[in-house]
C-alpha cells in the first residue's frame, strides 16, 4: 500500500489565491475592452498594465495544474465513477445555477450599465464571461476519467524534467513552446459562426489542456510535495530573461508602453512560444513562495477556499454595477481601479455569505452544502462554592 500523502496546506491557499486575482484582472479588462466608451487610462496606465499582464500569464495555468493535480488524488481515492459524479456535482450544479441567474444578469447589465452588447451563449441572452472556466474544467475531468490509470503511471524521465532536474527540463519548456504555437494555430481557425462564446470555449480546452496534464502526471509520478514546493536556482533568472522578451509583446500592457495594441506576426508567434514555458516557471515561483509562507491551516485561509468559487461567480456581476462609478470619480486611473477592486471584493464576499447561509444556495453556487458550526463537546458540571 502506497504511504499516505502528506497534506500541502499551502496548495489550498493557492487554489484560492488563483482565484482571487482575477477580480481585480477583471476589472481592468471589463473597463478596457468590454465597456463604451474604454477606460482608455486604465488601457495606458503601466501599473494596471503591469499586473493583468503578469498575473494573466500564469494565474489559469497554475489553476489547472492544481485542479489536475488534485483530480489524479480524488479520483484514486474514490474511484473514477464515483469522482467523476461527485464533479459533475460540485462544477456542474454551480455552472448551471450561475448561467441561469449570473449569466441572464451579466448580459442585462452588459448593455445597460457598459453601454456594449455581450455575446450570446448557446444562441440565448447568457453572457458566458467568466463562466467559461467550470465548462473546461469539466470536460478536463471528463477526457481524464476515460484514460486508464495504469496509462499514466510514474514515469523517472518526466518526473526529473517536471522538476527541472537535468536536460529534460529543456526538452519539457520546448514542447510547452510548441504547445502554444498550436495556440496560435487553432486561433487561425475560423470562428464557429456567430458563436464566439462557443469558439472560446474550444480554444481555452485546447490551450489550457497542457497545465492540467502536468498537474495530473504530477500526481501520478508522485512528485507534489517536491514539484510544489520545489527548491531550484534556475527558476527566477529564467522568468526574468523570459519576462523580459514577453512584456513588450503583450497586448495587455503594450498600450502603457507606448506601442500598438497587438505585435507584429513575428512577434505574436514569440509571445506565444513564450507564454506556457513563462506560465510554468511562474507557477512554480508562486507555489514555492507560498510554502514558505503558509506552514499549516489557518482559518482566513479555510474561509476563502471554501468561498473562492462563490466569490469569484459573484464578482462581475459586482464590477459591472460599481465599474461606471468608479470610472466618474475624479481620481487617476490606478486610484479608480483599486476602488472599483476593493467594492467588487467587498461585495462578493458578501454575495458569499449570503449563498452560504442555506443548503440549497451553498450548493449551486459554492459546490457544497453549508458548514455546520462544530459541536462543542458539554463541560463538566462542577461544584461551585458560594
Amino acid at each position: 500500500m502506497a504511504p499516505p500523502v502528506k497534506r500541502l496546506h499551502h496548495l489550498d491557499a493557492a487554489r484560492a489565491l488563483l482565484l482571487l486575482l482575477g477580480l481585480p484582472f477583471h476589472v481592468a479588462t471589463k473597463a478596457i475592452f468590454e465597456s463604451a466608451p474604454s477606460a482608455i487610462a486604465f488601457q495606458t496606465s503601466p501599473v494596471i498594465g503591469a499586473y493583468t499582464s503578469v498575473t494573466h500569464v500564469f494565474r489559469m495555468f497554475a489553476f489547472f495544474m492544481l485542479a489536475g493535480y488534485f483530480a489524479g488524488m480524488m479520483r484514486e481515492r474514490k474511484g473514477g465513477p464515483e469522482w467523476i459524479a461527485e464533479r459533475a456535482r460540485r462544477l456542474g450544479l454551480p455552472l448551471i445555477a450561475s448561467l441561469a441567474t449570473l449569466g441572464l444578469i451579466q448580459f442585462r447589465l452588459q448593455d445597460m450599465l457598459l453601454h456594449k452588447a455581450s455575446p450570446r451563449f448557446l444562441g440565448l441572452p447568457v453572457a458566458l464571461d467568466h463562466l467559461w472556466f467550470l465548462i473546461v474544467l469539466m470536460a478536463f475531468c471528463m477526457t481524464y476519467v476515460a484514460i486508464p490509470a495504469r496509462a499514466l503511471g510514474p514515469r523517472e524521465g518526466l518526473n526529473r524534467a517536471m522538476t527541472l532536474s537535468g536536460p529534460g527540463s529543456i526538452l519539457l519548456l520546448l514542447a510547452l513552446a510548441a504547445w502554444g504555437l498550436v495556440r496560435y494555430a487553432a486561433e487561425q481557425v475560423p470562428p464557429i459562426l456567430n458563436a464566439p462564446s462557443e469558439t472560446l470555449l474550444w480554444q481555452q480546452y485546447l490551450f489550457h489542456a497542457a497545465g492540467f496534464a502536468l498537474g495530473v502526471l504530477a500526481w501520478h509520478g508522485r512528485i507534489g510535495e517536491q514539484l510544489f514546493a520545489l527548491s531550484s536556482r534556475v527558476v527566477v533568472p529564467a522568468i526574468l530573461v523570459l519576462l523580459a522578451l514577453y512584456i513588450p509583446l503583450d497586448p495587455l500592457i503594450r498600450p502603457a508602453l507606448g506601442k500598438e495594441i497587438y505585435p507584429d506576426l513575428a512577434g505574436t508567434l514569440t509571445l506565444r512560444a513564450l507564454e506556457l514555458p513563462l506560465a510554468y516557471l511562474m507557477a512554480l515561483a508562486l507555489f514555492r513562495l507560498l510554502a514558505a509562507l503558509v506552514r499549516g491551516p489557518s482559518r482566513l485561509i479555510t474561509f476563502f477556499v471554501d468561498g473562492a468559487l462563490a466569490i469569484y461567480l459573484f464578482h462581475l456581476v459586482w464590477a459591472m454595477i460599481i465599474l461606471p462609478h468608479t470610472r466618474a470619480l475624479p481620481l487617476p486611473p490606478e486610484a479608480q481601479w483599486l476602488a472599483a477592486t476593493l467594492g467588487v471584493t467587498l461585495l462578493a464576499v458578501a454575495s458569499y455569505l449570503a449563498v452560504r447561509s442555506t443548503n440549497l444556495t451553498s450548493v449551486l453556487f459554492c459546490g457544497a452544502p453549508r458548514k455546520s458550526a462544530p459541536v462543542q463537546a458539554p463541560q463538566p458540571i462542577t461544584q461551585t462554592s458560594g
